[in-house]
């Protein structure tokens, strides 16, 4: 996860290559359906740990073939040695078996840049892979540089020391890796954590994203964005899905201190262990995978209404840590895990 701290990359690199080799045949066998991939991203040079707006563009032209089964972006970002850093997959929006011929489509998505012992150029390849894991990469029209991948794009990573850095305080637990993907690395809050940043002066937009074990909580859980003058943002959380939230913090909003204190509080809590989820005796709170402050100005341009201005705020009312059972069917918190060496 993107937290601020240099993160393990050993396990992140060997799971990447596998994920590389496995997405989809190698051969390059096959027909060109001309259809163009294109990328553009809000800013071509971007710190390691930083978050990014991405434009996927797929242009088919009016001979274009209607694709016939489910299939994923691939999306590969590789350094100077031609080794790939990282991956964007996904699935296009709209379904590419849902294009037509003659049209283009368009989407936009945040991508948090891992943090890797690497800075300068990277390539971004694009192409097209059955969603299956079995068939062929479909050919397309632009610059093959071998296994049906496209060269769309080139980027810069900048040094992590760019970033706005940030001091993690109390009410975090330990780091986390997700079982099913060792390269997602996540961290629980208490009911509420605090963490600081060095004051810029300026506009600063927050990105967050996270979920948590809706289920456990008696009420619908709310969590509180702000800082120390009063000002943030109130988010109802109404499922166990992953969210993703941007607030824009004015340079009023964050005082004339040196340092600012940016707390995430839940309204409420659980202890796994006393609502029979499992062994788990920590109190938490909210799961964080992504926690990132940027200079607004240095951003780039961010997606019309996918930013919401912060405003003056109450922290709810605490309701007490449930220690009834949960409801049927409650997701199991994430069991604890040491933290990882830096």
């Amino acid at each position: 996860m993107n937290l601020g701290r240099v993160s393990t990359t050993a396990t992140v690199l060997i799971v990447a290559g596998v994920a590389f080799l496995s997405s989809c045949s190698r051969g390059q066998k096959g027909e060109t359906n001309p259809i163009e991939p294109a990328f553009a991203v809000n800013r071509p040079r971007a710190p390691l740990g930083s978050a990014v707006e991405i434009t996927y563009t797929w242009k088919a032209d009016a001979q274009a073939k209607k694709l016939n089964q489910d299939y994923r972006a691939l999306v590969h970002f590789l350094d100077s040695h031609n080794v790939m850093l990282f991956e964007d997959d996904h699935v296009p929006e709209p379904a590419p078996n849902t294009w037509e011929p003659g049209k283009t489509y368009t989407y936009k998505r945040t991508k948090f840049i891992p943090i890797y012992p690497y800075v300068g150029p990277v390539q971004v390849r694009m192409g097209l892979y059955p969603a299956s894991g079995k068939g062929e990469r479909v050919g397309l029209k632009g610059n093959d540089v071998g296994m049906h991948e496209y060269e769309v794009a080139k980027i810069e990573l900048l040094p992590q020391t760019d970033n706005i850095f940030l001091v993690y305080k109390e009410g975090w637990h330990g780091t986390e890796v997700s079982p099913q993907n060792p390269s997602l690395e996540r961290m629980w809050t208490k009911k509420e954590a605090l963490v600081s940043f060095k004051n810029p002066k300026k506009d600063v937009v927050l990105y967050l994203e996270a979920d948590t074990n809706f289920k456990a909580f008696p009420q619908p859980p709310v969590l509180t964005a702000s800082v120390g003058t009063g000002a943030g943002l109130q988010i109802p959380i109404e499922n166990s899905e992953v969210f993703l939230k941007k607030i824009r913090f004015k340079a009023d909003q964050l005082g004339q201190d040196e340092w600012v204190d940016l707390r995430l509080t839940m309204n409420q809590s659980f202890t796994p262990k006393a609502i029979g989820l499992n062994q788990d005796e920590r109190e938490l709170g909210l799961l964080v995978y992504h926690l990132y402050v940027g200079e607004a100005d240095k951003l780039g341009e961010i997606p019309a209404g996918t930013v919401v201005d912060a405003g003056p705020v109450q922290v709810p009312t605490p309701v007490p840590t449930p220690t009834a059972a949960p409801k049927p069917g409650a997701k199991p918190a994430v069991p604890a895990k040491p933290p990882l060496k830096k």
